[in-house]
């Protein structure tokens, strides 16, 4: 929502689920200033945004997708 302020389903559904992805891409990856997460360390940092910094109903299908697909876990 920022910088306009917007808030739950004022921002649009695509940068919602982007935000998301984005952060769980981000966490899992290989960064210099910061250390990579588990999977699991990821999911639970999700989990600890649902309803503040995430949509709630979208981190419940986006961890629905990562449980059931453990491929998401594989590195190239």
């Amino acid at each position: 929502g920022y910088p306009d302020g917007l808030k739950a389903s004022q921002i649009p559904l695509e940068s919602r689920i982007l935000g998301i992805v984005d952060s769980y891409v981000t966490m899992t990856s290989e960064r210099v200033y910061s250390p990579t997460l588990t999977r699991e360390a990821a999911v639970e940092e999700i989990k600890r945004g649902a309803g503040t910094q995430f949509d709630p109903e979208l981190v419940s299908i986006f961890l629905e997708i990562v449980i059931k697909t453990p491929e998401l876990a594989e590195k190239p």
